[in-house]
């Protein structure tokens, strides 16, 4: 009798999870702004395409030294190569990754910007 009552509540305590699981999509991400500069914007896209789609930031602007966790509804799609975009206040330069981020593997971003070489970088773990 004990062991039946084991197994239910395990099951019970599986099936509770299974909503939080499902709203969580392998692709979501924390990005941290080390750039120096306030972030007015992010875009991903699927890697190698052209097409950047809607901000995705969820919030007006990222401040220096600030983290954003960033979203996928629906987990879009099965992929998991991704590029990312970001927008500076006040800056018109927009620093593109096009060698694509594994979001599946890869759950903190950190961008940096190096303004005496003009060149970003990202740590990723």
């Amino acid at each position: 009798m004990k062991m039946r009552l084991l197994s239910a509540a395990a099951v019970v305590a599986g099936m509770m999870m299974i909503p939080v699981a499902a709203n969580a999509a392998p692709q979501d991400f924390d990005l941290t702004n080390d750039t120096g500069y306030e972030i007015s914007s992010i875009w991903i896209g699927e890697h190698g395409q052209p097409e950047w789609g809607d901000d995705v930031m969820g919030q007006d602007t990222l401040a220096d030294g600030a983290t954003v966790h960033i979203h996928f509804p629906g987990g879009r799609g099965q992929t998991c190569d991704w590029d990312l975009q970001v927008s500076w206040t006040g800056y018109n330069e927009h620093p593109q990754w096009t060698d694509g981020f594994d979001l599946c593997t890869i759950s903190h971003i950190t961008i940096k910007w190096d303004k005496d070489t003009k060149v970003t970088s990202a740590e990723y773990e």
